[in-house]
């Protein structure tokens, strides 16, 4: 049976999700993991991030001995090196440049993770956070904090993580071990050039707004420069002043300018043709509420039929956006100021024209009128069909008798497992025709690694569920070995399917 066969609804009993993660991690991506205590942080192996490996078996062990423990992952390389940010308030201006990069990124109990390519180099103290390198590690997804809050990947871990971004790779303070060693704080001589340095490394990163860049001064001056004798009231502002008056300014302003002139506020937006599925309409809001590849909608809620009801957006990762009346999302600026102070300011809602609002209006109500399960069911049959694009027709095969079904369960085997998260394969998923009966069916380790991948969260427990949601029926097929000799022991072998429907099989 294929290695996740088992987790997509097949025998075993109970999942460790943190195991399978475990694995994930460690023998898919190839990051040294390690187990930490349950709703905790401190290690439980004897050395600490010393011990943390890619082995499976050591790793399934180690959750077989503390099944509740946290997952954690050793950063630095071969590891990712991860910015680890404990103050978004303060990381808030910054932040917004680097989502964007596409960076797998976590949402801690306090802020957040992002994970970039890693480096050999030890931790660095930043003016809210960290950047972990050699010699540390991060608690990682589905862990539990001691406050009782999830760790959730807000974008999934994949292999080719970006470089971590110049703005936060530049030479600080150490706060860890690895090979970079401490580095006495910038003396008072010395420390108006180095926050100029600081003002043009954040210009070409394509900051250039004037009170981001004095907010950023003054955590650099707090994280890494003397502060003996203290810094006058006005010297952030005044160096930022400087900066916004700089040539390499003027240049990233233009580049902006044009970039905006050249989309117009809002024309990327996708509208939703009239029959759109639920899912494409949740996507058009994602667009349209500037939450796209950060978090998605759990619910729409209305009090009622009118305009004058009020309306709730749930989003998933916690964050609640509310309008006292339903009509006020087509009054200008309003569906802006509820976006971003429902999200705490982590989305960025484009400015739409009266048109493009009544089309958000539209949206909300058709989800409003759907539970939960239907807008599921939709995303879940738009991940399908992207899936049975990209299958590879198998035929000549049926599965009317014992000995056919041996004989398909070892044709299949015999293939190259194909595995979603590994760029460098060749091979594709299967898609089974009966010969016979015309049914087609997929294999669910395939189907459920393919789920995984796009970042569909579900269990595996609730997997058939939601795949008979959308008429997906989970087959187990046994077969026996054809009888060659009287009196000879036969093998058997078994394996897990999902069956289409028929539309869906054509």
């Amino acid at each position: 049976m294929d290695r996740l066969d088992g987790l997509a609804g097949g025998e075993g009993g109970c999942v460790n999700h943190t195991r399978v993660a475990a694995q994930h991690l460690a023998v898919d991506l190839g990051w040294p993991v390690m187990p930490v205590k349950a709703h905790g942080k401190d290690p439980l192996t004897p050395h600490g991030v010393k011990d943390a490996t890619t082995d499976e078996r050591t790793i399934l062990h180690w959750f077989e001995r503390w099944p509740d423990a946290n997952l954690a992952v050793a950063t630095g390389a071969p590891g990712p090196t991860v910015l680890d940010v404990d103050n978004p308030d303060a990381a808030q201006f910054l932040l917004r440049t680097l989502e964007q990069a596409g960076a797998p990124e976590v949402a801690t109990a306090r802020g957040r993770h992002l994970y970039y390519h890693g480096l050999a180099q030890g931790t660095v103290s930043l003016g809210y956070g960290e950047l972990r390198g050699q010699g540390s590690y991060v608690v990682c997804p589905p862990s539990v904090h001691p406050t009782g809050k999830s760790y959730v990947w807000l974008v999934e871990p994949h292999r080719r993580l970006p470089a971590v971004p110049a703005v936060v790779a530049a030479d600080r303070k150490t706060a860890g071990v690895g090979d970079q060693q401490p580095r006495e704080r910038v003396a008072h001589g010395e420390r108006h050039d180095h926050l100029k340095d600081t003002a043009v490394r954040l210009l070409r990163a394509g900051i250039v707004d004037q009170q981001t860049i004095e907010r950023h001064l003054r955590a650099e001056y707090d994280a890494v420069c003397d502060p003996n004798p203290p810094a006058r009231p006005d010297e952030f502002r005044k160096l930022a002043e400087w900066a916004m008056g700089t040539r390499i300014a003027r240049r990233e302003q233009n580049r902006a300018e044009h970039r905006e002139a050249a989309a117009g506020p809002g024309d990327e937006l996708a509208i939703p043709k009239r029959g759109a599925p639920l899912a494409t309409h949740a996507a058009f809001l994602a667009q349209a509420g500037g939450w796209a590849g950060v978090t998605d909608i759990r619910q729409v809620r209305r009090g009622g039929g009118r305009t004058t009801d009020p309306v709730d957006i749930y989003l998933a990762n916690g964050s609640a956006i509310s309008f006292s009346q339903l009509g006020h999302i087509t009054t200008r600026g309003s569906w802006n100021r509820a976006v971003i102070a429902g999200t705490g300011g982590q989305a960025s809602p484009p400015q739409l024209k009266d048109w493009q609002l009544g089309e958000v209006l539209r949206s909300l109500c058709l989800l409003s009128g759907a539970t939960p399960v239907q807008i599921d069911s939709d995303s879940h049959r738009d991940v399908l069909a992207a899936f049975l694009a990209l299958c590879e027709p198998v035929i000549g095969h049926h599965a009317q008798d014992s000995a056919a079904r041996f004989e398909l369960i070892e044709a299949l085997r015999l293939r190259a497992n194909w595995d979603p998260f590994d760029r460098n394969t060749v091979n594709r998923p299967a898609l089974i025709t009966d010969s016979v009966t015309s049914d087609q069916y997929v294999r669910a380790g395939e189907l459920w690694d393919y789920f995984r991948f796009r970042g569909v969260g579900i269990g595996s427990r609730e997997f058939p569920g939601r795949m008979l949601m959308i008429d997906l029926t989970q087959v187990r097929l046994n077969g026996r070995e054809p009888r060659e000799t009287p009196g000879e022991p036969r093998r058997t072998k078994t394996a897990l399917f999902y069956r289409l429907p028929l539309e869906e099989g054509g």
